[in-house]
């Protein structure tokens, strides 16, 4: 029997947030402990196993967190996080917190609430389908979150029906196509909904988004809430449906969106080719072709553009740029390992990277590096 389906499906066993930040509710409690025992447990080796997170998860949340102890799948526990992009996980199953975990956290312990509440829109800005905390859905490529906000930016409101008559249903860009063309919702096609696998979505995802006051609900329908609105609109007012689908690498389609996102300073990739005189950064033996008289190279972001959104120094600048020959360029975005390329990357700039808390294992993460 074939387990994979071709619906969005919510991961774990129920919502990663019930309530505003800053209230101690249970599933916030949980969230915030998972999160924060992660970080404790990862300061040596950068990781924890998930043998030994299964062994301490439980206790730690009672001892530190209040938790009532219970005997569901400890792993179902961190899903929702691992589902928002808070927590990484490695081919071997090793946790650690993600780039927006940790920044998530350490705003979090801060009381700054609104800059959490961004981070959770960026990180599911990031999240896709293929996606490791919902194993079943392997016949998707898509961004599901932008999807959800860019039509409620559209219509400003949706009927809370559609998420799971139709919303959930949307496997390709054809299934939006006539929506995109006559901005009519109801073009998008609508399912009987004849099993609750269906309205999880709705159920632990949305209405998490709802208790966490990022969407609204009023008269069973959901709004963007006035004081998300200009940052979910900056995200999202240039970009088309057709971004949120992908057959290539996800790297790329960041880096495509990223460019409608951020105005870039080309003089900036001009002048660290001539820094670099127009050689490889990798490898100054990588001859490619002359173009214009010179040895043609490509200027590639280190930290990627699409990151901005995360941070409050610019990315667009000199140092977080090489030079690349298209070969090593292609290598960084779509090598099954790139480990070695970025390790390389990050030793030629361990300047900018240090001085603005950029660690390795962060590139690693926004390379998706298994």
């Amino acid at each position: 029997m074939d387990n994979k389906t071709s619906f969005w499906q919510a991961p774990g066993n129920g919502k990663c947030f019930d309530s505003f930040l800053g209230d101690n509710s249970k599933m916030n409690n949980r969230t915030i402990g998972i999160l924060s025992y992660i970080k404790e447990k990862s300061i040596t080796d950068g990781y924890v196993r998930e043998d030994e997170y299964k062994e301490g998860i439980v206790e730690y949340l009672s001892s530190n967190f209040n938790a009532d102890k219970n005997d569901s799948l400890k792993t179902h526990f961190y899903k929702p996080a691992l589902f928002y992009g808070f927590i990484h996980r490695n081919k071997n199953h090793d946790l650690s917190l993600s780039i927006e975990g940790n920044l998530f956290l350490n705003y979090y312990k801060k009381e700054n609430y609104k800059e959490c509440l961004k981070l959770v829109i960026n990180q599911l800005d990031n999240t896709t389908y293929p996606n490791s905390a919902t194993g079943k859905v392997q016949n998707l490529k898509l961004f599901p979150f932008r999807i959800l906000f860019k039509l409620l930016l559209e219509n400003r409101t949706i009927p809370v029906k559609f998420i799971s008559e139709n919303l959930v249903h949307i496997s390709e860009y054809n299934d939006i196509f006539e929506y995109e063309k006559n901005k009519n919702i109801s073009s998008i096609t609508s399912f009987e909904v004849n099993s609750t696998k269906f309205q999880k979505f709705n159920t632990w995802v949305v209405n998490s988004l709802v208790d966490l006051n990022i969407l609204k609900l009023s008269r069973a329908n959901l709004s963007i809430r006035d004081e998300m609105l200009e940052h979910i609109e900056v995200l999202y007012s240039k970009v088309n449906f057709n971004d949120m689908f992908f057959s290539t690498t996800v790297c790329e389609v960041n880096n495509s969106i990223a460019e409608k996102r951020v105005k870039r300073d080309q003089t900036l990739v001009h002048d660290a080719k001539s820094r670099d005189n127009y050689s490889c950064s990798i490898n100054h033996t990588h001859i490619t072709f002359i173009s214009k008289g010179i040895n043609y190279v490509e200027g590639h972001h280190v930290i990627p553009m699409y990151q901005q959104k995360n941070y409050n120094f610019k990315l667009d600048n000199i140092d977080n740029i090489v030079s690349l020959c298209p070969n090593c360029h292609r290598e960084i975005h779509s090598a099954d390992n790139k480990m070695s390329i970025l390790n390389k990357l990050y030793q030629l700039n361990i300047s900018f990277m240090q001085s603005n808390s950029v660690g390795l294992n962060d590139l690693y993460k926004m390379y998706q590096c298994k």
